[in-house]
């Protein structure tokens, strides 16, 4: 059996922890994301989420072009990275952001809202990714339960505004680091936005007792 083809999502140091998004094949194929991290004992891997190809493919692109997008030069090469098929190597900031994404799909399953998700995750700045990220991997939670369950329905219950997004206004060009309108040129969204996405988080997190 041959080995899948590995693919570098931007630059990846081998001589440091990161991630892999396994992009299978087939009728059953899956989208696994797994991390690995250096121990004394070896190279530790973890599964984080698994999701089927079939819930990954429709968005894949879209994904793949908001990670790009918001990577900074030392994260990237010239050439703008893509999401293929077989093993993705990315580094564990990227794997992060989109981890977050793959837990919320998770508690949706095949039927759930999945454009809303999408789009409630774009809405977000990477550094609150990194610490839904932090709040969710943290010893204790699991799917169902907890933080990612919390993390599901703060981006899934969205207004009507997000849900009719058409598909046209979420275009960027894959790799060049800009953003669009929907974050200011320093990365920050605005004010009221942000606002509005922490008591989202902060109302979904007391309906779970966190």
């Amino acid at each position: 059996m041959s080995k899948p083809v590995v693919h570098d999502f931007g630059i990846v140091d081998d001589s440091e922890d990161l991630l892999e998004l396994h992009w299978e094949v087939g009728k059953k194929a899956r989208c696994r994301l797994e991390s690995l991290i250096h121990t004394e004992r070896g190279l530790q891997r973890d599964k984080l989420a698994s999701i089927s190809a079939a819930l990954w493919r429709p968005i894949s692109q879209r994904v793949f072009r908001e990670l790009a997008a918001g990577m900074g030069e030392n994260e990237r090469k010239k050439r703008a990275p893509t999401l293929q098929r077989g093993v993705n190597r990315m580094g564990v900031f990227i794997g992060r952001e989109l981890a977050v994404l793959l837990w919320a799909l998770m508690e949706a399953g095949e039927e759930g809202n999945i454009e809303a998700i999408l789009l409630g995750w774009r809405e977000l700045a990477r550094e609150e990714r990194w610490w839904l990220y932090a709040k969710a991997a943290a010893p204790g939670q699991r799917a169902g339960a907890g933080w990612r369950l919390a993390l599901f329905h703060a981006l899934s219950e969205t207004t009507d505004s997000r849900v009719a997004e058409p598909v046209a206004a979420e275009k960027k060009s894959p790799g060049n680091g800009c953003q669009t309108n929907r974050k200011s040129k320093t990365g920050k969204k605005p004010k009221k936005q942000r606002a509005k996405r922490t008591t989202q988080f902060n109302s979904s997190c007391s309906e779970q007792g966190l």
